[in-house]
């Protein structure tokens, strides 16, 4: 009989999966909606700017969200979290100023388009506000609160977007606006909401709080590192190549959502088995189920994408075709390396996996970069779903010996 713990943990799941890939449909529309309406040197711009604030927004973040969410689950009343949320709120001032001094110094340089998404600053920094601080409502066990806030932050976004098009509003800013007004709407209300939940005044300095989430925010880093792939195809290949790729790279996104959401169930399931000194074999089963279901979902859209790209992009889009096929071929990689990553985090091999990690990110940086240089938008494709193909072989190695010995009986050393 499933413990009431497991309800919750399944159902706290089934919240948070179902919401992430709400959210990641409603944001690959946002992205289909300004990509028809702009010109793909102009997406590209758009996209490299969208992924270097992904990273900043994980590099500034200093691991915080982690602590916030491991301290609170461990401590509910520890200062430690109060002084992380006032280091997120100067983080995420500090955040926005950087990026309205960035994209003016863009728009002097390079193309006044960038001065169009000067509103995209609130948006980065309201979000990663509003994030932070919602980690004390996903460690309190209300996960559907952080889900429809961002369901309803994505909602908001397009609605405005939409409106503001409509009403003859340049595209880019149009889409600028409606994400930084949904994202204050969501700071706003993330704040009130957690204040009132959060009675514990401040107990450590920064630098002991930075001396405690440095790990977190190391390894975050390493990963969100491969979103400088669109930037770096824009730097050797030109925005247009950037544009092409971004569309395979960004829009084929919320298809990995489905193996990451269960490698998040893998973890604990993993962890409860290892301790209990019993097979991942039951594990794996429905795990290799969900892979070849992926992989087949996966190559069907690889089949279709030279009806579905025009459909969806329009006509200027149809370089990217090859593109997309590309990176759908390296997807199932990528699910295997959630999946792996997951049971290798169960067995104790988290050091392992940060460096497959930071290892990987690098190679495929390195390799997009040349690829584009001399083939351009599908260089750079082949270079990701190699860096995907290699991370999987290393982490399925480190992983297969463990499976093989646990299924024969062995005990861990």
């Amino acid at each position: 009989m499933m413990a009431v713990s497991d309800r919750r943990f399944l159902g706290q799941f089934a919240w948070v999966s179902g919401g992430r890939i709400f959210a990641a449909g409603l944001q690959a529309i946002s992205l289909i909606l300004i990509a028809r309406l702009v010109a793909p040197a102009e997406f590209g711009m758009l996209s490299s700017i969208i992924g270097l604030a992904t990273v900043l927004q994980t590099t500034m973040d200093f691991g915080v969200s982690t602590y916030i969410t491991r301290e609170r689950a461990a401590n509910p009343n520890s200062g430690g979290i109060a002084t992380a949320l006032r280091f997120n709120g100067i983080t995420s001032l500090a955040m926005a100023a950087f990026v309205l001094v960035g994209l003016c110094g863009m728009g002097v340089l390079v193309s006044p388009t960038y001065y169009l998404m000067l509103p995209l600053a609130l948006w980065i920094s309201g979000e990663r506000n509003a994030d932070a601080r919602l980690a004390v409502v996903f460690a309190d066990g209300d996960a559907w609160i952080n889900v429809v806030n961002l369901v309803s932050r994505r909602v908001v976004a397009i609605v405005i977007f939409v409106v503001l098009v409509l009403a003859g509003v340049d595209p880019i800013l149009s889409y600028g606006i409606g994400v930084s007004i949904a994202a204050a709407a969501s700071s706003i209300f993330a704040n009130t909401y957690v204040s009132r939940r959060v009675s514990a005044e401040s107990d450590i300095t920064y630098r002991k709080l930075i001396a405690d989430s440095h790990h977190y925010w190391a390894n975050s880093v390493a990963t969100q590192l491969r979103n400088l792939d669109v930037v770096i195809v824009a730097i050797f290949a030109g925005s247009v190549a950037s544009g092409f790729y971004a569309s395979a790279s960004r829009l084929t996104s919320p298809l990995r959502i489905l193996p990451t959401s269960l490698a998040s169930v893998l973890i604990p399931a993993a962890t409860r088995a290892v301790a209990s000194r019993r097979s991942l074999w039951p594990l794996l089963k429905p795990a290799g189920v969900m892979l070849l279901a992926v992989t087949v979902i996966y190559m069907l859209l690889g089949m279709a994408t030279p009806w579905l790209v025009p459909l969806a992009l329009g006509d200027a889009y149809i370089p990217a075709i090859p593109v997309v096929q590309v990176v759908l071929v390296g997807l199932p990689f990528a699910a295997s390396v959630s999946i792996s990553n997951a049971l290798l985090q169960a067995i104790g091999a988290k050091q392992f996996v940060a460096i497959a990690a930071g290892i990987s990110t690098i190679l495929c940086l390195i390799a997009v970069a040349f690829a584009s240089i001399f083939y351009g938008a599908l260089g750079a494709g082949w270079a990701l779903t190699a860096t995907f193909a290699f991370q999987a072989f290393v982490v399925i190695a480190k992983l297969a010996p463990y499976v093989r010995w646990r299924q024969q009986g062995g005990e861990a050393s």
